[in-house]
């Protein structure tokens, strides 16, 4: 009786590890930090636009668990633009607007040890922390709510946000995002485990494949939506992730239409 208590115990370790690592590349999941935990998160990113104008952000990621089903985050990328002038070239670097929001875990329903479903809305602000023409100016809240399911070897996640711009966007946008225009996110991701094929009693590194669809659509009509291929290594105190984004359909007018991306990620599990 003890050691299968001891093995539910591994088990559920696992399963926590799992549903706060699992996580898509390019879009939110309801999983959160434990109370008093920090998890930080880097990403690279290369974007290639028409013209060969390009693109490169390093951004971070922090995210504390204040309770048990709530968490505080903040994000903040910087940026080094390749543009056609009047855009940042010849490598200008500049502060992106800074992510602060608070995100409140409504439903956990454990099924077993391994699969969950959870959902959580969150709240917050993109601050005006951008420099050398790669901020907005305003501070434009935002809102939102995201399903995360893991389901054996399956994982799958559904979110939405609407941001309000209360000013003017971006003097010369670089995404859809970037305009005077509100906007929505709509978020798409599946993610398979490759392997293990089952957990066992240790815990050990997994391999996962994502597919996620990410689009934006704006209140003045322009939208992107994109296709975003990902390779996840999780393993019990950190995540590799790695990633393309390849434009679907793309309807823009202020800003350069987007050839390829690159995601290269780091996520640090406590």
């Amino acid at each position: 009786m003890r050691r299968v208590g001891s093995f539910a115990a591994v088990l559920a370790c696992a399963a926590a590890s799992t549903a706060s690592a699992q996580e898509m590349l390019n879009m939110p999941a309801a999983t959160l930090p434990s109370p008093g935990v920090l998890i930080p998160r880097g990403q690279a990113r290369a974007y290639r636009f028409e013209d060969s104008q390009w693109l490169l952000e390093q951004a971070v990621r922090l995210e504390y668990g204040i309770a048990r089903d709530l968490s505080i985050a903040a994000d903040l990328p910087l940026h080094q633009g390749f543009f056609d002038a009047p855009r940042p070239s010849d490598g200008d670097f500049g502060l992106g607007d800074l992510d602060l929001s608070l995100e409140l875990r409504i439903l956990r329903e454990d099924l077993n040890a391994i699969d969950t479903v959870r959902a959580s809305i969150f709240a917050g602000a993109e601050l005006p922390t951008g420099t050398g023409g790669f901020g907005g100016g305003s501070v434009d809240p935002f809102a939102g709510a995201v399903v995360t399911a893991i389901i054996g070897r399956h994982g799958f996640d559904a979110s939405a946000r609407y941001t309000f711009v209360t000013g003017g966007g971006h003097d010369h946008p670089i995404f859809a995002s970037d305009t005077a225009d509100d906007f929505v996110n709509l978020d798409l991701g599946y993610a398979y485990r490759l392997y293990p094929a089952e957990f066992g009693e240790e815990r050990e590194g997994a391999w996962y494949a994502t597919l996620e669809l990410n689009s934006t659509f704006t209140t003045g009509g322009e939208h992107a939506v994109l296709l975003s291929p990902g390779l996840l290594l999780e393993a019990p105190s950190y995540a590799v992730e790695l990633g393309l984004q390849v434009p679907v359909t793309q309807d823009l007018v202020h800003a350069p239409e987007l050839r390829i991306g690159f995601v290269l990620g780091l996520r640090l599990i406590f």
